[in-house]
């Protein structure tokens, strides 16, 4: 369904069961399923490539995370995510945190 475009405010009801529903399923999945693929892929882009910067896994993390303009992600559970598609997509293994250092799983 396209709900039309009026000049017209949108209700408080409106806002409560509609749109805000609608927003907070985007965030979800983005959080869930987008944030965790983007992050793992730039960090590991960035090794492979050897132009990764020292620094800290959060700065890293920000660093990818600031395209996506959302805001209260749950950090640890997108981290939990990320270090596992590290290691089972891109054969990375995190040594230390701070500063990030990888080294490559060799199967």
């Amino acid at each position: 369904m396209l709900r039309k475009s009026t000049d017209e405010d949108i209700s408080n009801e409106e806002l409560e069961t509609i749109i805000n529903p609608f927003y907070d399923n985007y965030h979800n999945y983005v959080e869930e399923y987008v944030m965790p693929e983007v992050i793992a892929f730039y960090i590991a882009n960035s090794f492979y490539r050897n132009a990764m910067w020292e620094a800290t896994f959060l700065q890293h993390y920000n660093s990818a995370s600031d395209m996506f303009n959302l805001y209260d992600e749950d950090y640890e559970k997108t981290k939990a995510e990320v270090i596992k598609l590290l290691r089972i997509k891109y054969s990375l293994e995190i040594i230390s945190e701070d500063p990030l250092d990888l080294k490559k799983i060799e199967y």
